[in-house]
């Protein structure tokens, strides 16, 4: 549970989870956090799926290719996407964000490296494209 908020998780969309309001809270507010939730979710259910989707194409493009070191990096790399679609579907927002952030916890310096060259890459597209 975060603490910086006071409402608990609801669980994937369309569990019934959490229909009460919290004392103070609107109803607006509340649906519209639902509604939020709800395209959070569907949003990690859709990556999850993009994710084992890649896996196949990689694994298909590398059979075709006939060659055995291609064959066993992209073999390599679909194990690694279908193991993320997994751990997706298998959990929940707030689990996935506690363990982001015990991982940078852990290592803050991969963490600042990784998010610097995501900047940069990210920083380079906006440039082309303008």
């Amino acid at each position: 549970m975060d603490p910086y908020d006071p409402i608990p998780d609801p669980g994937p969309p369309d569990t019934g989870a959490h229909d009460s309001a919290l004392p103070g809270e609107h109803p607006p507010l509340r649906d519209a956090r639902r509604a939020v939730l709800q395209r959070v979710y569907a949003t990690k259910e859709t990556a999850a799926d993009q994710l084992i989707s890649a896996a196949e194409r990689i694994r298909a493009e590398a059979f075709r290719s006939g060659d055995d070191f291609t064959i066993r990096q992209a073999q390599q790399l679909s194990r690694s996407l279908e193991r993320a679609a997994v751990y997706l579907h298998g959990h929940t927002i707030d689990q996935i964000t506690g363990d982001a952030t015990q991982a940078v916890q852990s290592k803050p310096w991969q963490a600042v490296a990784i998010a610097f060259l995501v900047g940069v890459i990210f920083g380079r597209s906006f440039r082309r494209d303008a």
